[in-house]
């Protein structure tokens, strides 16, 4: 079964003919934080459409080197593992467009990166650090990314009547 059609199945339809999926965006503001790790990779999934019928290489015409990339956890999907999509925009915009999405983290990294997320209390930026292809001989674009890791925020503890 191809990509398109697998996530055709797991994002389903709604009623009015719109796909309504929970997404959760992983947040991080790096700034002036020591960051734990850096992980160079290549986006997954840049060659095939949404499902929506948007082209992600279109998508990826519009980036450029060192720009930021919101990734967008879809944890209901291919079993334990979540799948973390790519869309292009770092920036303020709150909605989330299917015509923005590039790509995805391969199986590999996107379980590190929702491990780290769940259970360890470390959030993930990312930004683009090269875009490949759009030549003769590999005409489909595609890309490396950079994925940086911090400290998430501190756990608030909940007061109990003990604490004045």
């Amino acid at each position: 079964m191809g990509l398109l059609q697998t996530l055709e199945r797991m994002l389903g339809k709604s009623p009015r003919g719109e796909t309504r999926v929970e997404l959760k965006e992983i947040f991080c503001k790096p700034g002036g934080r020591n960051f734990i790790e850096k992980i160079n990779t290549a986006a997954s999934g840049c060659q095939y459409s949404n499902p929506d019928g948007s082209s992600r290489q279109k998508a990826l015409q519009k980036i450029k080197s060192g720009e930021r990339v919101r990734l967008v956890w879809h944890d209901k999907s291919s079993g334990t593992r979540g799948v973390v999509y790519l869309l292009k925009g770092g920036k303020k915009t709150q909605e989330l467009f299917m015509p923005d999405c590039f790509g995805c983290l391969n199986d590999k990294i996107s379980a590190r990166v929702v491990r780290w997320l769940t259970r360890d209390n470390i959030v993930t930026a990312a930004k683009v650090v090269k875009i490949t292809g759009g030549t003769r001989k590999q005409p489909r674009l595609g890309c490396v990314l950079e994925l940086t890791t911090y400290p998430g925020p501190p756990e608030k503890k909940a007061k109990t009547g003990n604490d004045r």
